[in-house]
């Protein structure tokens, strides 16, 4: 029986990041979906599924935040990652209450994101 490979969904609006986390995450064993906004996440089926979700904070339209508090709404409780280019302490405090697992500040250094989830994805799947 092939072995089952644990989902990371993506939603980023860049599509050169999206690419990028879809290949180095793919190395570490991981299959990637990805979307451009947050609306695409909560219609995909699969999300249910998803072993770590990777959001942008600054999205047109819905921001990470939201999207993550609407996953939640959902009972869906996989660890989420979000990306931001500003960690004020709002910012912190916000990520810290909708149950976020990792608030990284852009730039990202080196494989950060990348080594952060490959952890996570060992550690609970």
């Amino acid at each position: 029986m092939p072995e089952t490979r644990p989902l990371v969904m993506v939603v980023h609006d860049d599509e050169a990041i999206r690419d990028a986390l879809d290949f180095a995450l793919g190395l570490e064993g991981a299959d990637v979906c990805r979307h451009e906004a947050g609306g695409a996440l909560l219609a995909d089926p699969a999300l249910p599924q998803a072993a770590c979700l990777v959001l942008r904070h600054h999205l047109p339209g819905m921001d990470g935040l939201e999207i993550l508090a609407r996953v939640r709404a959902r009972g869906l409780t996989m660890p989420a990652v979000l990306l931001t280019s500003h960690a004020t302490p709002d910012v912190q405090a916000r990520a810290r209450a909708a149950g976020v697992w990792l608030l990284l500040e852009k730039p990202i250094m080196d494989d950060a994101l990348v080594s952060a989830i490959a952890k996570l994805l060992r550690e609970t799947t």
